[in-house]
């Protein structure tokens, strides 16, 4: 009982620092998933303009450079 008494400030400033963490992670992952989303929807809006001649084809090419 003794110990509790002395380290719970030391608890609760560990907590919720590990509650923050976990909030932040889950904020990434949600901006994450939006920009996959937007991704995708950027290679959609490609495949259109590309098919309807309004942008080039060499302008939608996907290479990485090394």
């Amino acid at each position: 009982m003794e110990w509790f008494k002395k380290h719970t400030d030391t608890v609760i400033i560990l907590s919720a620092f590990a509650a923050s963490v976990f909030w932040m992670n889950g904020k990434f992952s949600e901006v994450d998933n939006r920009f996959t989303q937007l991704e995708k929807e950027i290679a959609v809006i490609k495949a259109v303009m590309v098919m309807k001649n309004i942008m080039p084809s060499e302008l939608c090419k996907n290479v990485k450079e090394e």
